[in-house]
């Protein structure tokens, strides 16, 4: 007889050894492991479980039985077992909404953008931006003609140095680090811009089954969207491992994958757009299927399976965890103890759990010890 997945390592063996099950549904917006009932302003149960994200229910009389969701979900070896929670989630229409910032939060991000002179070190949460010359530009502005100068931004998200070797620099998103020997500029944009740096390694997917235990799907992967910028020497006296507004950087949070312990944990990240929000851990492991055809070129011509570790709801008083240009932040607990760096910001979507309070945007974040491990990298602390 199975018996119940209790942890995080458990119920992704479960999930996987039934993905074709839960694939089946075209109307499935991806799955996640976490607690049964657990939304903001739900009732957390505390019983672990596989989450599929639908944008509608349907009574089951009206559903093909071949799309039908089963209650309960058993591992090939039929030693697990893991109950499935139906959860409706919708996309918004969200087009040129600005974050309402704080009168606190437009002043920090004044000075993350280095517009008022106050920020005197590069540090977690500061902008950094790049260039796209007209030979490299993105193919959708060279269809429309534009063959001017491409800037674009995004945010430091940690000041970690190579394990073995002497480079330091910074971590962030491999969509802001672009490839090797990228230069990386403050603060960015249209403005006079100084480089501080250059891409030395990028990391934008790693294998799904040298990612998570006991998981190992055809055309799968972790999107790890990381890129390490190691910046010039006469820089590297101004970084430094501070969160603005919240202190000193302490050390990393290691993620237990055979405990439920990261699920409903608080977090925190401050980026060049949204400033300092707050938000929990809802979910780990989201998986959802990619029709991206470049992506589906790389994996071989089939739609592509995209893991990521953190699935971020913002608190009360946030509509968004993070916005364009948040990325790259760091995500740090935020649970009154030691400031601990925990995951990489590299995304999110706008989602509608069809309560009154309307769409929150959900933030998508990689598990930084992980990814300082595959990279060999580490935090500098001192």
């Amino acid at each position: 007889m199975p018996r119940s997945a209790l942890t995080l390592n458990e119920l992704a063996k479960v999930r996987s050894d039934n993905r074709k099950i839960l694939d089946a549904d075209a109307g499935n917006q991806g799955t996640a492991l976490g607690l049964k009932n657990y939304l903001p302003g739900g009732v957390r149960t505390g019983q672990p479980c596989i989450i599929v994200y639908v944008p509608y229910k349907l009574n089951e009389d009206m559903l093909d039985p071949r799309f039908r969701i089963p209650k309960l979900l058993t591992s090939s070896d039929g030693e697990l077992e893991a109950p499935t929670d139906v959860v409706i989630t919708t996309l918004p229409e969200i087009k040129g909404k600005k974050p309402d910032l704080s009168e606190q939060n437009k002043k920090l991000v004044a000075a993350l953008r280095w517009e008022d002179g106050t920020l005197d070190h590069l540090r977690p949460g500061a902008q950094i931006g790049g260039y796209f010359f007209p030979k490299d530009a993105p193919a959708a502005a060279s269809a429309a003609g534009d063959t001017e100068i491409q800037s674009y931004m995004g945010t430091v998200g940690y000041v970690v140095g190579e394990t073995k070797g002497p480079a330091v620099g910074i971590l962030t998103n491999q969509h802001i680090g672009i490839v090797a020997g990228q230069s990386i500029y403050i603060p960015g944009g249209k403005q006079p811009s100084v480089c501080v740096g250059i891409t030395r390694e990028v990391r934008q997917h790693y294998p799904d089954d040298e990612w998570l235990a006991g998981v190992d799907e055809p055309f799968a992967f972790i999107k790890t969207d990381a890129a390490f910028v190691s910046v010039e020497a006469h820089f590297r006296s101004k970084l430094r491992n501070e969160l603005a507004e919240v202190g000193r950087i302490e050390g990393r949070y290691n993620v237990d994958l055979d405990t439920m312990d990261v699920i409903g944990l608080p977090v925190q990240k401050v980026g060049r757009t949204t400033g300092r929000t707050t938000g929990v851990i809802i979910a780990y492991g989201y998986r959802a299927t990619h029709a991206n055809d470049s992506l589906d070129r790389q994996m071989g011509k089939e739609p592509a399976n995209i893991y990521t570790d953190f699935l971020i709801s913002p608190d009360e008083g946030f509509e968004e965890f993070a916005a364009h240009g948040d990325s790259g932040s760091g995500i740090l607990t935020n649970d009154g103890d030691k400031l601990l760096g925990l995951g990489l910001l590299w995304g999110g979507r706008p989602t509608d759990f069809d309560r009154e309070e309307g769409y929150k945007t959900l933030a998508y974040g990689i598990n930084l010890g992980r990814l300082l491990d595959v990279m060999g990298l580490d935090l500098i602390l001192s």
